[in-house]
C-alpha cells in the first residue's frame, strides 16, 4: 500500500509534535512522516516533492513559504491538502493579543483566497480552528513579568483590564482546554478524508460567540458580548449543546 507522506513543520512541541507521534506510530503504517525542523522523524530532504501529499503547518510565520516550496508539485500532481492550524480566539479578536490576531486574520485571508483557486487543481486547503489546548500558551502567559517591559507604560485601567483577562484566561483553560491527543483526530479527518473543508472546529465551546459575529453584521453586538465574556467576573458560559 502506498504511504501518505505527510510534511510537518513546527513539531518540536505542542500539536505539531502530537501529530508527528500519532502518525509514525499508527498501526497500520500508511504515514511516511517528514519535518522542516530538527531531530525528529525523516528529515525533510528524504521526502521528495512530488511524493508530499499532505503538509500540515503549524509555524505561523512559515505559511506563505511553506505554501510557495509545495504548492507547484501539487499542482503538477493534481492532488495535495495543506492543513494549517488557526485558532477560534484570534477569529474572535482575543485582547491584549492584537498583533498574533492580526497574523491569524491575514492567514484566514490567504487561505480562503487560495482554497477557491486551488479547487481546480484538486488542492484542499483546511485551516483547523483550536480553543484552548494544553500546550505552553498559558504557562508561557504565566511566566511574563507583570511588572516588566510588555506592560510598562499601561495607564490603570488598561492595566486592570489586563488583569481581569489574565484570570478569565487561567478560568477558561480550567474549564474548556482540551488535551493535544483530544484534538489530533481532528487534523487525522483532515488527512485522511478526500474532499476536507475549509475550515474545522475543535471544539464547540465558542460556537456561539463565532455565529455571532455572522448574526450581528455591524458588529455592535458581537463586541458587547465579547466584552462581557471576557471582562464579566461570572463564569464564562461556553455552548453546551
Amino acid at each position: 500500500m502506498e504511504k501518505t507522506v505527510v510534511l510537518i513543520t513546527g513539531c518540536s512541541s505542542g500539536i505539531g509534535l502530537g501529530l508527528a507521534v500519532r502518525l509514525a506510530s499508527d498501526s497500520s503504517q500508511r504515514f511516511k512522516v517528514c519535518n522542516a525542523g530538527v531531530g525528529l522523524m525523516g528529515p525533510l530532504e528524504t521526502c521528495s516533492q512530488e511524493a508530499i501529499k499532505a503538509v500540515f503547518d503549524v509555524n505561523l510565520f512559515g505559511t506563505i513559504n511553506t505554501i510557495q516550496a509545495f504548492l507547484p508539485g501539487m499542482k503538477c500532481r493534481k492532488a495535495g491538502k495543506i492543513i494549517i492550524t488557526s485558532s477560534v480566539g484570534a477569529l474572535q479578536g482575543v485582547p491584549f493579543n492584537a498583533v498574533y490576531c492580526a497574523s491569524k486574520f491575514a492567514v484566514e485571508g490567504l487561505c480562503e483566497s487560495l482554497a477557491i483557486v486551488l479547487q481546480e487543481f484538486n488542492i484542499h486547503i483546511t485551516l483547523i480552528e483550536c480553543g484552548p489546548v494544553n500546550t505552553s500558551f498559558l504557562s508561557n502567559m504565566q511566566s511574563m513579568d507583570p511588572e516588566g517591559h510588555e506592560l510598562q507604560g499601561l495607564d490603570p485601567k488598561t492595566y486592570a483590564l489586563y488583569r481581569q483577562y489574565s484570570q478569565h484566561c487561567q478560568s477558561l483553560f480550567q474549564d474548556a482546554a482540551q488535551d493535544t491527543d483530544e484534538v489530533l483526530q481532528v487534523f487525522l479527518d483532515a488527512i485522511c478524508t478526500p474532499n476536507p473543508p475549509l475550515r474545522c472546529f475543535t471544539t464547540q465551546f465558542f460556537m456561539p460567540l463565532t455565529r455571532l459575529k455572522l448574526l450581528s453584521p455591524d458588529g455592535s453586538e458581537y463586541v458587547q458580548a465579547m466584552h462581557k465574556f471576557v471582562f464579566s467576573t461570572s463564569e464564562p458560559q461556553g455552548d453546551q449543546a
